[in-house]
């Protein structure tokens, strides 16, 4: 999404995309530095950039995002090559570098996919022991409501069938007495044929509305992105994440319970140091036992300059160890969506259509999660009710009914 608002800016100031980099005479490059193999991609992703600009006479480099933000120039040379740098929320750094007199502008369309993204809020202030992120963008900065629906209309207009709201942490989104659930229900109002998802809710802001709204507004995707990262209260309380155990049991209850499926994509950490075979049974055991769950993400806990566990340096769980919760509860991740398989099977379901062919379904984020595959031709863009004919984890075959919700 911020490669669209920086792309908004060259168009703003004269320049045209280009399709490769072989053909360009500028080249911004887009970081991301959360962890240590984010890192490790930015560099390798620099050096080829830096060849890129060797190559040929009068070409010019930029250097944004996360990189930047978490690794600052201590004057021990090596951002020389490039022409400018910019952190996040320097904006206007590169409005200035381009001849503008503001960083005012709208998210220019890269590529043709039918789902987008609207950052509703930035940074973080939870401060969680393990994490780089506020660091990186800050505290947590709510856009104004105003300001997100002029967006949303502008997205809307330049062909968005499903809009992402995204933020580090969703559910803190506040604005005039407005919380996230007031936001969704006016976006799914003002714009009925587009399909609504909420990205990265914290549990601790989890919006106790949101399944009743997933039950008034169709348009607003039963699928919920929760980092929940364990599920042990002594090893929640080493992350500092502000929560316990029942804030989880009540939130995955409130799922399990509704009388209509929603899709749960949790987010977790194996191998945080401290924890226990208890500790790991016990999320393993959590994780098994939430019918929501659709779709798992595991990380290996990776210790990131900077933070406070990395200060620590203590309770190291050994790599080996590591390696093997991750790939338990990979396995868990796998039954759980096989589960899911078996309860979409023959169901009517909406499909937003990325291609003629292929699409993703309500109860899947794009390109992160599952895939279905179309049994005739479709018309990209649309949003599609379809039967499952056939479910295979988080990916399924479906048959194309209509267009429209």
């Amino acid at each position: 999404m911020e490669s669209e608002l920086f792309a908004g800016l060259f168009l703003r100031a004269g320049w045209s995309l280009s399709p490769t980099a072989a053909g360009a005479d500028l080249l911004l490059l887009n970081t991301c530095a959360f962890i240590a193999p984010a890192v490790e991609e930015s560099l390798e992703a620099v050096a080829a950039a830096e060849r890129w600009k060797m190559h040929r006479k009068g070409r010019a480099l930029v250097l944004a995002g996360c990189l930047p933000g978490r690794f600052s120039d201590d004057g021990s040379g090596g951002l020389e090559i490039f022409d400018l740098v910019v952190r996040p929320g320097e904006l206007g750094r590169l409005a200035e570098f381009l001849g503008l007199p503001d960083a005012v502008t709208g998210q220019a369309r890269i590529g043709t996919p039918p789902s987008r993204y609207l950052r509703i809020a930035d940074g973080c202030s939870n401060r969680c022991a393990f994490c780089t992120i506020p660091g990186i963008r800050g505290p947590f900065r709510p856009e104004r409501s105003s300001l997100i629906y002029g967006q949303a209309d502008a997205l809307v207009s330049a062909g968005a069938r499903e809009v992402g709201l995204v933020a580090q942490d969703s559910g803190a989104w506040s604005d005039s007495g407005m919380d996230v659930c007031d936001l969704l229900e006016t976006l799914s109002t003002s714009h009925p044929d587009v399909l609504w998802r909420l990205y990265y809710i914290h549990p601790s802001h989890f919006p106790s509305r949101l399944t009743e709204l997933f039950a008034s507004r169709p348009n607003v995707a039963p699928w919920v992105d929760l980092p929940l990262q364990h599920a042990s209260g002594g090893i929640l309380r080493r992350m500092g994440r502000g929560y316990d155990r029942s804030t989880l049991e009540r939130i995955t209850a409130g799922l399990d319970a509704a009388p209509f499926p929603i899709a749960l994509r949790a987010t977790v950490i194996a191998g945080y140091p401290g924890e226990t075979e208890e500790d790991f049974e016990e999320l393993r055991g959590f994780l098994c036992s939430t019918d929501s769950l659709r779709s798992l993400v595991v990380f290996p806990y990776s210790s990131e300059e900077g933070t406070l566990q990395a200060d620590r340096g203590d309770m190291q769980v050994p790599e080996e160890l590591t390696a093997e919760r991750v790939a338990i509860l990979g396995l868990a991740g796998e039954s759980a969506a096989w589960r899911w398989a078996g309860l979409l099977q023959d169901r009517e379901i909406a499909v937003v259509s990325d291609t003629e062919r292929f699409g993703h379904s309500v109860y899947d984020a794009p390109e992160v999660d599952g895939t279905c595959t179309f049994t005739s031709r479709v018309e990209p863009g649309l949003l599609i009710r379809c039967r499952v004919v056939e479910a295979m984890g988080l990916d399924m075959r479906v048959s194309p009914a209509s267009a429209g919700n």
